[in-house]
This record gives C-alpha cells, structure tokens and sequence, in this order.
C-alpha cells in the first residue's frame, strides 16, 4: 500500500511540473506582447479628510486621510495656525505622526487611505485655528484642505 502511495505521489508530482513548465496549450494571454512600464508619479492623492477630536485622556489630535489612485505610501503635512502655528510634515521630519489618535508609536508614512494623526500639545491657547492638509505620494502633491475651529 506505502509503494503504491509512493508511486501516486510521484506521478502527480511529475504531472504537476510537465503542466507548470508545458503549459495545458491554447494561447498564453497572461503576457502582454509588449512590456508594461510602471512609473510612479502618476495622479496626485485626493485632497485628505480632516478629523479633529480629543481622546478620553484629553488630547487633542487633528487625523488626516487621502487616497492615492496608484496606492502609493503617503506622507502627511499638517499645518494649524491661530494664536499658535504648529506644522507637522513628514515630509521634512517634523513632528510624530501615529496610526492613532492614542498610539505611542511614530510612523513614517501611512498606506493610500490610512488616517494619520497628529497629537497637539497639552498647552496649545484656546482660540480659532485654521488647519490645513495636504498629502505628499512621493512625486504629487495633493489639493490642500483645510477647515475652521475654535479649541
């Protein structure tokens, strides 16, 4: 019974490899007739999301969201301007960005449609801020958004 196990074995092993480097004929459509180039640097990323809030311990955070239609790593740069000006871009390796508002652990970019935050200092003045947001792929910029807020 073991030998004829063994042999069974062997045959489909054999079969398996002739089809793997054979083929089971007709046309291989699978291959283009011409090689397709990749280049990045195609679309920019969507113009980010923006999501302000603070956490149950009391920070203060300000999350951001693009999409990249070639599913590029992206990179965040948040700016907010009122009494204070604060501006986190990665970019440029300014400020820690997390994957949440809560997290201890920087990031170094973020996947096409990740939010990113940023967490604002415990003694940021209340008052109006504007913050703005844009996303960077690598080659594009996306369109800035920005909104209005009292802290």
């Amino acid at each position: 019974m073991l030998k004829r196990t063994m042999i069974l074995l062997g045959l489909t092993i054999t079969v398996g490899a002739l089809l793997l480097v054979v083929g089971c004929g007709g046309a291989n459509n699978l291959m283009p007739s011409t090689p397709t180039i990749v280049s990045r640097g195609g679309q920019p990323p969507s113009s980010p999301q923006l999501r302000v809030g603070v956490t149950i311990w009391g920070y203060k955070y300000v999350g951001a969201r693009s999409v990249d239609p070639e599913n590029d790593k992206l990179k965040y740069r948040i700016v907010i301007e009122g009494p204070v000006t604060l501006i986190f871009d990665q970019t440029q390796g300014q400020g820690e960005f997390y994957t949440t508002p809560w997290s201890n652990q920087p990031v170094s970019d973020f996947g096409s449609g990740q939010w990113g935050y940023v967490k604002l200092p415990t003694n940021l003045p209340n008052g109006s801020y504007v913050i703005k947001a844009v996303a960077f792929d690598g080659s594009n910029w996306s369109p800035n958004n920005q909104l209005s807020i009292n802290f």
